[in-house]
Protein backbone atom coordinates (compact mmCIF):
# COMPACT_ATOMS: atom_id res chain seq x y z
CA UNK A 1 0.00 0.00 0.00
CA UNK A 2 2.97 2.57 0.59
CA UNK A 3 4.07 1.78 -2.71
CA UNK A 4 1.45 2.49 -4.43
CA UNK A 5 1.29 5.57 -2.58
CA UNK A 6 4.15 6.98 -3.31
CA UNK A 7 3.46 6.18 -7.12
CA UNK A 8 -0.31 8.09 -7.45
CA UNK A 9 1.88 10.77 -5.73
CA UNK A 10 4.55 10.96 -8.04
CA UNK A 11 2.16 10.91 -11.23
CA UNK A 12 -0.09 13.54 -9.02
CA UNK A 13 3.32 15.76 -8.62
CA UNK A 14 3.87 15.15 -12.11
CA UNK A 15 0.73 16.34 -13.74
CA UNK A 16 0.97 19.50 -11.01
CA UNK A 17 4.07 20.22 -12.44
CA UNK A 18 3.07 19.97 -15.78
CA UNK A 19 0.33 22.10 -15.50
CA UNK A 20 2.81 25.01 -13.39
CA UNK A 21 4.74 24.42 -16.88
CA UNK A 22 2.22 25.55 -19.08
CA UNK A 23 0.25 28.26 -17.27
CA UNK A 24 3.57 29.67 -16.87
CA UNK A 25 4.33 29.72 -20.74
CA UNK A 26 0.49 30.49 -21.60
CA UNK A 27 1.04 33.80 -19.21
CA UNK A 28 4.38 34.51 -20.59
CA UNK A 29 3.22 34.64 -24.61
CA UNK A 30 0.07 35.81 -23.66
CA UNK A 31 1.22 38.73 -22.10
CA UNK A 32 3.94 39.19 -25.18
CA UNK A 33 1.07 38.88 -27.58
CA UNK A 34 -1.04 41.82 -25.42
CA UNK A 35 1.99 44.08 -25.90
CA UNK A 36 2.47 43.08 -29.44
CA UNK A 37 -0.88 44.13 -29.93
CA UNK A 38 -1.20 47.46 -28.35
CA UNK A 39 1.85 48.76 -29.66
CA UNK A 40 2.91 50.28 -32.37
CA UNK A 41 5.61 47.72 -34.74
CA UNK A 42 8.65 49.56 -35.27
CA UNK A 43 11.95 48.58 -36.97
CA UNK A 44 14.05 51.28 -34.95
CA UNK A 45 15.08 49.74 -31.81
CA UNK A 46 15.42 52.75 -30.43
CA UNK A 47 11.80 54.17 -30.98
CA UNK A 48 9.82 54.89 -27.63
CA UNK A 49 7.72 52.09 -28.53
CA UNK A 50 10.37 49.65 -28.91
CA UNK A 51 11.72 50.32 -25.81
CA UNK A 52 8.66 50.17 -24.24
CA UNK A 53 7.75 47.09 -25.40
CA UNK A 54 11.47 45.51 -24.44
CA UNK A 55 11.09 46.77 -20.71
CA UNK A 56 7.99 44.82 -20.48
CA UNK A 57 9.14 41.89 -22.43
CA UNK A 58 11.61 41.71 -19.61
CA UNK A 59 8.90 42.19 -16.66
CA UNK A 60 6.18 39.33 -18.22
CA UNK A 61 8.48 36.22 -16.94
CA UNK A 62 8.48 37.69 -13.39
CA UNK A 63 4.97 38.40 -13.61
CA UNK A 64 4.17 34.79 -15.14
CA UNK A 65 6.31 32.88 -12.14
CA UNK A 66 4.40 35.00 -9.54
CA UNK A 67 0.92 34.18 -11.18
CA UNK A 68 1.88 30.69 -11.73
CA UNK A 69 3.07 30.46 -7.87
CA UNK A 70 -0.82 32.00 -7.16
CA UNK A 71 -2.65 29.82 -8.70
CA UNK A 72 -1.11 26.94 -8.17
CA UNK A 73 -0.35 27.49 -5.04
CA UNK A 74 3.02 26.65 -5.27
CA UNK A 75 5.28 27.64 -2.25
CA UNK A 76 8.84 26.13 -3.27
CA UNK A 77 11.73 28.63 -2.67
CA UNK A 78 12.70 31.45 -5.14
CA UNK A 79 16.13 30.98 -6.53
CA UNK A 80 17.42 34.05 -5.59
CA UNK A 81 20.07 33.56 -2.12
CA UNK A 82 23.21 34.19 -4.60
CA UNK A 83 25.61 31.47 -2.90
CA UNK A 84 28.59 33.22 -3.57
CA UNK A 85 30.92 32.17 -1.48
CA UNK A 86 30.95 28.29 -2.90
CA UNK A 87 30.23 29.96 -6.31
CA UNK A 88 32.66 32.46 -6.77
CA UNK A 89 34.14 31.15 -9.87
CA UNK A 90 31.22 30.51 -11.72
CA UNK A 91 30.07 34.28 -10.61
CA UNK A 92 33.38 35.35 -12.68
CA UNK A 93 32.84 32.93 -15.41
CA UNK A 94 29.49 34.06 -15.83
CA UNK A 95 30.55 38.03 -15.31
CA UNK A 96 33.44 38.02 -17.83
CA UNK A 97 33.40 34.84 -20.50
CA UNK A 98 30.23 35.42 -22.46
CA UNK A 99 30.99 39.27 -23.06
CA UNK A 100 34.57 38.60 -24.11
CA UNK A 101 32.99 35.70 -26.42
CA UNK A 102 30.42 37.98 -27.69
CA UNK A 103 33.37 40.80 -28.44
CA UNK A 104 35.58 38.16 -29.69
CA UNK A 105 32.46 37.14 -32.56
CA UNK A 106 31.98 40.55 -33.15
CA UNK A 107 35.55 40.77 -34.62
CA UNK A 108 35.41 37.53 -36.68
CA UNK A 109 32.32 38.85 -37.89
CA UNK A 110 34.43 42.03 -39.10
CA UNK A 111 37.75 40.20 -39.98
CA UNK A 112 35.20 38.99 -42.73
CA UNK A 113 33.16 41.90 -43.73
CA UNK A 114 35.93 44.49 -42.79
CA UNK A 115 34.05 47.24 -44.98
CA UNK A 116 31.00 47.04 -42.82
CA UNK A 117 33.13 48.51 -39.81
CA UNK A 118 32.18 52.38 -39.32
CA UNK A 119 35.83 53.60 -38.08
CA UNK A 120 34.06 56.55 -37.19
CA UNK A 121 31.92 55.20 -34.53
CA UNK A 122 29.30 57.61 -34.32
CA UNK A 123 26.31 55.93 -33.66
CA UNK A 124 28.54 54.60 -31.15
CA UNK A 125 29.60 58.49 -29.43
CA UNK A 126 26.26 59.31 -29.62
CA UNK A 127 24.51 56.28 -27.65
CA UNK A 128 27.62 55.80 -25.00
CA UNK A 129 28.50 59.82 -24.82
CA UNK A 130 27.29 60.97 -21.73
CA UNK A 131 28.71 57.56 -20.01
CA UNK A 132 32.49 58.69 -20.79
CA UNK A 133 33.37 57.29 -24.57
CA UNK A 134 35.41 60.17 -25.95
CA UNK A 135 33.97 61.93 -29.11
CA UNK A 136 37.62 62.63 -30.76
CA UNK A 137 38.11 58.66 -30.78
CA UNK A 138 40.57 58.22 -33.63
CA UNK A 139 39.17 56.10 -36.29
CA UNK A 140 41.30 52.91 -35.86
CA UNK A 141 40.06 49.22 -35.11
CA UNK A 142 42.86 49.31 -32.18
CA UNK A 143 40.75 52.10 -30.65
CA UNK A 144 37.63 50.35 -30.89
CA UNK A 145 38.82 46.82 -29.92
CA UNK A 146 40.38 49.22 -26.63
CA UNK A 147 37.02 50.16 -26.15
CA UNK A 148 35.28 46.91 -26.45
CA UNK A 149 37.79 45.57 -23.80
CA UNK A 150 36.77 48.08 -21.51
CA UNK A 151 32.86 47.63 -22.61
CA UNK A 152 33.66 43.54 -21.30
CA UNK A 153 35.20 44.38 -17.95
CA UNK A 154 32.34 47.16 -17.14
CA UNK A 155 29.67 45.21 -18.24
CA UNK A 156 28.46 42.95 -15.39
CA UNK A 157 28.40 46.43 -13.23
CA UNK A 158 25.52 48.25 -15.05
CA UNK A 159 23.07 47.32 -12.91
CA UNK A 160 19.87 48.71 -14.59
CA UNK A 161 20.41 46.39 -17.32
CA UNK A 162 21.03 43.35 -15.02
CA UNK A 163 18.24 43.83 -13.40
CA UNK A 164 16.34 44.01 -16.71
CA UNK A 165 17.60 40.93 -17.35
CA UNK A 166 16.67 39.03 -13.87
CA UNK A 167 13.21 39.90 -14.84
CA UNK A 168 13.45 37.26 -17.67
CA UNK A 169 15.90 34.71 -15.59
CA UNK A 170 13.71 34.73 -12.59
CA UNK A 171 10.79 33.44 -14.98
CA UNK A 172 12.75 30.99 -17.32
CA UNK A 173 15.86 29.63 -15.01
CA UNK A 174 14.48 30.28 -11.72
CA UNK A 175 10.98 28.60 -12.42
CA UNK A 176 10.57 27.17 -15.27
CA UNK A 177 13.75 24.87 -15.89
CA UNK A 178 13.98 23.45 -12.66
CA UNK A 179 10.14 22.12 -13.08
CA UNK A 180 11.02 20.92 -16.46
CA UNK A 181 14.25 19.25 -14.82
CA UNK A 182 11.99 17.26 -12.54
CA UNK A 183 9.46 16.18 -15.78
CA UNK A 184 12.74 15.23 -17.94
CA UNK A 185 16.63 14.50 -18.32
CA UNK A 186 18.59 17.61 -18.16
CA UNK A 187 19.32 18.18 -21.65
CA UNK A 188 16.08 18.28 -22.42
CA UNK A 189 15.44 20.29 -20.29
CA UNK A 190 17.53 23.05 -21.00
CA UNK A 191 16.84 22.26 -24.59
CA UNK A 192 13.17 22.85 -24.45
CA UNK A 193 13.41 25.97 -22.20
CA UNK A 194 15.81 27.56 -24.59
CA UNK A 195 13.19 26.95 -27.45
CA UNK A 196 10.00 28.21 -25.85
CA UNK A 197 12.44 31.18 -24.37
CA UNK A 198 13.64 31.74 -28.25
CA UNK A 199 9.94 31.46 -29.84
CA UNK A 200 8.78 34.53 -27.01
CA UNK A 201 10.77 36.65 -28.72
CA UNK A 202 9.07 36.30 -31.58
CA UNK A 203 6.54 39.11 -31.56
CA UNK A 204 9.65 41.51 -30.38
CA UNK A 205 11.65 39.77 -33.77
CA UNK A 206 8.35 40.26 -36.10
CA UNK A 207 8.45 43.98 -35.49
CA UNK A 208 12.11 44.25 -36.04
CA UNK A 209 13.51 44.93 -32.40
CA UNK A 210 16.25 42.83 -32.82
CA UNK A 211 17.38 41.83 -36.87
CA UNK A 212 15.29 44.74 -38.25
CA UNK A 213 12.80 43.76 -41.33
CA UNK A 214 14.91 43.99 -44.30
CA UNK A 215 17.02 40.88 -44.82
CA UNK A 216 16.15 38.45 -46.51
CA UNK A 217 12.87 36.19 -44.89
CA UNK A 218 12.26 38.86 -42.65
CA UNK A 219 10.72 38.01 -40.14
CA UNK A 220 10.22 34.58 -39.93
CA UNK A 221 14.32 33.74 -41.05
CA UNK A 222 14.59 36.20 -37.72
CA UNK A 223 12.39 34.17 -35.39
CA UNK A 224 14.81 31.44 -36.11
CA UNK A 225 17.74 32.57 -35.76
CA UNK A 226 16.56 34.10 -32.48
CA UNK A 227 15.85 31.03 -30.88
CA UNK A 228 19.01 29.24 -32.39
CA UNK A 229 20.37 32.41 -30.17
CA UNK A 230 18.40 31.75 -26.90
CA UNK A 231 18.91 28.02 -27.18
CA UNK A 232 22.93 28.69 -27.64
CA UNK A 233 22.31 31.23 -24.52
CA UNK A 234 20.31 29.16 -22.88
CA UNK A 235 22.66 26.47 -22.15
CA UNK A 236 25.01 29.03 -20.84
CA UNK A 237 22.44 30.75 -18.39
CA UNK A 238 21.29 27.38 -17.02
CA UNK A 239 24.43 25.84 -16.60
CA UNK A 240 25.55 28.71 -14.51
CA UNK A 241 22.03 28.86 -12.57
CA UNK A 242 22.21 24.13 -11.83
CA UNK A 243 25.65 24.81 -10.71
CA UNK A 244 25.01 27.83 -8.29
CA UNK A 245 21.19 27.29 -7.32
CA UNK A 246 20.88 30.59 -8.08
CA UNK A 247 19.39 32.97 -10.93
CA UNK A 248 21.91 35.40 -9.54
CA UNK A 249 25.03 34.60 -11.48
CA UNK A 250 22.94 33.79 -15.12
CA UNK A 251 21.24 37.66 -14.60
CA UNK A 252 24.97 38.83 -14.40
CA UNK A 253 25.64 37.25 -17.69
CA UNK A 254 22.45 37.77 -19.21
CA UNK A 255 22.67 41.52 -18.32
CA UNK A 256 26.74 41.78 -19.73
CA UNK A 257 25.33 39.83 -23.01
CA UNK A 258 23.00 42.87 -23.36
CA UNK A 259 25.54 45.39 -22.82
CA UNK A 260 28.51 44.20 -25.14
CA UNK A 261 25.40 42.69 -27.46
CA UNK A 262 24.74 46.52 -28.32
CA UNK A 263 28.09 47.97 -29.25
CA UNK A 264 28.84 45.71 -32.90
CA UNK A 265 25.62 47.50 -34.12
CA UNK A 266 27.03 50.70 -32.95
CA UNK A 267 30.18 50.70 -34.84
CA UNK A 268 28.69 49.07 -38.22
CA UNK A 269 27.23 50.72 -41.23
CA UNK A 270 23.87 50.33 -42.17
CA UNK A 271 22.34 48.39 -44.43
CA UNK A 272 24.39 45.20 -42.97
CA UNK A 273 22.88 41.29 -43.26
CA UNK A 274 21.69 41.35 -39.40
CA UNK A 275 21.15 37.49 -39.69
CA UNK A 276 24.87 37.23 -39.58
CA UNK A 277 26.11 39.63 -37.51
CA UNK A 278 27.50 41.55 -35.82
CA UNK A 279 25.27 41.74 -32.54
CA UNK A 280 25.84 38.58 -30.82
CA UNK A 281 22.13 36.73 -32.48
CA UNK A 282 23.92 36.58 -36.00
CA UNK A 283 24.97 33.27 -37.36
CA UNK A 284 28.78 34.20 -37.26
CA UNK A 285 29.10 36.80 -33.99
CA UNK A 286 27.74 33.58 -32.21
CA UNK A 287 30.58 31.70 -33.03
CA UNK A 288 32.39 32.28 -29.50
CA UNK A 289 29.05 31.70 -27.40
CA UNK A 290 28.39 28.36 -29.68
CA UNK A 291 32.51 26.68 -28.85
CA UNK A 292 31.95 27.82 -25.19
CA UNK A 293 28.05 26.31 -25.18
CA UNK A 294 29.65 23.31 -26.13
CA UNK A 295 32.23 22.69 -23.97
CA UNK A 296 28.87 23.44 -20.91
CA UNK A 297 27.44 20.69 -22.87
CA UNK A 298 30.10 18.14 -21.97
CA UNK A 299 30.37 19.38 -18.39
CA UNK A 300 26.22 18.82 -17.82
CA UNK A 301 26.86 14.95 -17.97
CA UNK A 302 28.73 15.74 -14.26
CA UNK A 303 26.21 13.95 -11.48
CA UNK A 304 27.07 17.15 -9.09
CA UNK A 305 24.81 19.15 -11.44
CA UNK A 306 21.78 16.29 -11.22
CA UNK A 307 18.58 17.40 -10.29
CA UNK A 308 16.42 14.59 -8.06
CA UNK A 309 13.39 13.53 -9.67
CA UNK A 310 9.33 14.19 -9.06
CA UNK A 311 8.77 13.13 -5.17
CA UNK A 312 5.84 13.49 -2.41
CA UNK A 313 6.85 16.82 -1.31
CA UNK A 314 6.41 18.61 -4.64
CA UNK A 315 2.64 18.15 -3.90
CA UNK A 316 1.12 21.59 -2.60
Amino acid sequence: MEDLNRNMNTEKGKRLLERRAILYVALVYGSVLIASVLSIGSPDPSSKEALSMLSLFSFFPLLASVLTRLITKDTLPWMIKPNFRRSWGTYLVAAFLPGALTFVGAVVYFLIFPHHLDLSATLLIETYGRFGVPSDLPHTADSLIRIGIVGVLVSPFVVPVVLFAFGEEIGWRGYLLPILLKLMSKKKAILLSGVLWGLGHAPLVYFGLNYGLDHWGAPYTGILVMTLFCVVLGIWLSYVTIKTKSVIPASILHGSINVIGEWPALVSVPGVNTLLGPSPGGLISIVGLVIGALVLWRKLADPQLDQPKISPPELH
